[in-house]
């Protein structure tokens, strides 16, 4: 597997028809790969995806593949592990990919004991129903590969064929690495949709129009500098502000239980790079305690 053409890793199979395993199978098969899609025995009676792209159940797929590409549920892929190789799926030869994000290689245990080479190999990309949409941003996505010589070789090969790049992960930081990307990604996009039901809520009809180049410049310049979040309120003391803010989120308590563990996540930043003073967190801390006390009061009740 020297070169880097998709016929080189050929045939390759594909576990998993979902978001990113059918992203993964068409955009691979564009390329002049030849690809076939392991599917629950029940959908395998159709011969091909929607995609038109041929289909088996995934021990006959994996059995067949010279890379085999696991894309299924990150809950799911221990069972189908286990499953392809107590039914002797897996070979010397093979290379078998994940595309989970939590786990390591380590997961794929048991195709090493059979002679395949291994590596966990994650697009840090954001995938929906769209296949367009997913078939457009996978150039220029970063790859997190982690596995043994030959897997990560041929995971390096798999990003770049697709118009991505590979960056190394240590196996020991797989769980950090991917609860950081939740948080970045899932966790940016939750808070920002509640900000927009906020003001719309407000009266304010075009949400985006006014939060966006906010949100995207905060992001940049914590990015850069590490200091993320460290203007408005939370950093200048205005006690006042923030219990108004609460007050306005009365009815929404897990809201308020988030704008409070966010308002003291940055100031434990602001005050470590010297940016928050003691009497000024006091001011925030007090109005974050009575707020939420009385919330506290409100549900006991």
């Amino acid at each position: 597997m020297a070169t880097d053409t998709p016929t080189a890793l050929s045939p390759i199979a594909v576990i998993g028809n979902g978001r990113v395993g059918r992203t993964l199978s068409v955009a691979l098969r564009r390329l002049g790969a030849e690809v076939v899609v392991g599917v629950r025995p029940g959908d395998a009676s159709a011969g091909v995806t929607q995609d038109g792209l041929p289909v088996a159940v995934p021990v006959e797929a994996a059995a067949a593949g010279r890379v085999v590409i696991l894309s299924v549920q990150d809950d799911q892929l221990p069972a189908l592990v286990t499953d392809l190789a107590a039914h002797g799926a897996f070979a010397p030869g093979q290379t078998v990919v994940h595309t989970a994000g939590v786990d390591g290689p380590g997961l794929l245990t048991p195709a090493a004991a059979a002679g395949a080479a291994i590596v966990a190999c994650h697009p840090v990309a954001s995938f929906t129903y769209d296949l367009d949409g997913n078939l457009a941003r996978l150039p220029g996505t970063i790859w997190g590969v982690t596995g043994d010589t030959a897997g990560r070789r041929v995971g390096r090969q798999l990003a770049g064929m697709l118009g991505g790049h590979a960056m190394d992960v240590p196996e020991a930081g797989r769980a950090r690495y991917h609860a950081a990307l939740v948080l970045a990604a899932n966790g940016a996009a939750a808070l920002s949709a509640v900000a927009a039901d906020l003001l719309r809520a407000g009266g304010v009809i075009d949400p985006g129009g006014l939060i966006g180049k906010l949100v995207h410049d905060s992001i940049d310049s914590a990015l850069a500098t590490g200091q993320a979040g460290l203007s408005g309120p939370w950093v200048r003391g205005d006690g006042r502000t923030v219990a108004l803010h609460l007050e306005a989120l009365e009815r929404r308590h897990k809201v308020q239980n988030v704008y409070a563990a966010l308002a003291r996540l940055v100031g434990d930043r602001a005050a470590a790079s010297g940016r928050l003073e003691p009497e000024t967190r006091r001011r925030i801390e007090a109005a974050l305690d009575e707020r939420m006390a009385d919330l506290d009061s409100d549900l006991a009740g």
